[in-house]
């Protein structure tokens, strides 16, 4: 990462699972500084036919760029065994989509609800 003081955040705030909201939190700051928060927003471009024009491959070889970019300091931002889940993974909003199915506001909602289910569950009398 660069020496930009705001990465303190991602070194100091290493994504682990349950900390996921606070992370990607941290990581859109970073990635608005850089300017280069679109590349999780966007979808990914086709690849410019041999005939386009220089302006059509110079945009999307930026694209490319940047989406080494934010995968760059999303790996840098993980734990150990997240990083080696996810480092083959080919853009950096695939990693991202991982990650909410497995650590996003929707699957803590569903941890709780099976938790929840869990907890009130009752043994039949001689089981």
């Amino acid at each position: 990462m660069t020496n930009n003081p705001l990465n303190i955040l991602l070194e100091k705030n290493i994504l682990t699972g349950p900390n996921y909201v606070d992370w990607l939190r941290n990581l859109r700051i970073i990635l608005n500084l850089e300017r280069i928060r679109y590349i999780l927003e966007a979808d990914i471009p086709t690849e410019p036919s041999p005939e386009a024009c220089k302006e059509e491959k110079d945009i999307y070889l930026k694209w490319l760029d940047d989406d080494l970019r934010v995968r760059s300091y999303m790996l840098a931002s993980m734990s150990n065994d997240l990083q080696s889940s996810h480092e083959k993974m080919s853009d950096a909003r695939s990693v991202l989509l991982h990650l909410q199915e497995l650590y996003g506001e929707h699957s803590r909602t569903a941890r709780y609800e099976i938790s929840r289910e869990l907890f009130r569950a009752k043994m039949s009398e001689g089981g």
